[in-house]
């Protein structure tokens, strides 16, 4: 149950995203898209994340916000499984700080 909650608000962070306005390096508006590959590696790397949150404090909340840093990291250019789950993990200290 918890990994289709993941799951889902995962989706909803890649569609909210996609709405956003991003900027590109030259100040360009550009909406991010992600394939079917890079959706599996930021879940995985979420996952793998979540092994590192305190199970006492994995809450659905903690998932939506590490969930959040992959998803900009990727928007970033960061598509390695080892970059996005790097990108997690230097956020879980702040997020757990800030959520709890």
């Amino acid at each position: 149950m918890l990994r289709l909650i993941a799951y889902s608000q995962l989706c909803v962070l890649i569609e909210r995203s996609k709405s956003a306005n991003c900027q590109d390096e030259h100040g360009g508006q550009f909406m991010p898209s992600y394939s079917p590959e890079l959706i599996q590696i930021m879940r995985a790397a979420l996952d793998e994340v979540m092994t590192k949150v305190p199970l006492e404090q994995a809450t659905p909340g903690i998932k939506a916000a590490l969930a959040e840093c992959i998803l900009k990291a990727a928007a970033e250019g960061q598509t390695s499984y080892e970059g996005l789950i790097a990108a997690g993990l230097s956020q879980i200290q702040t997020i757990l700080s800030m959520l709890t």
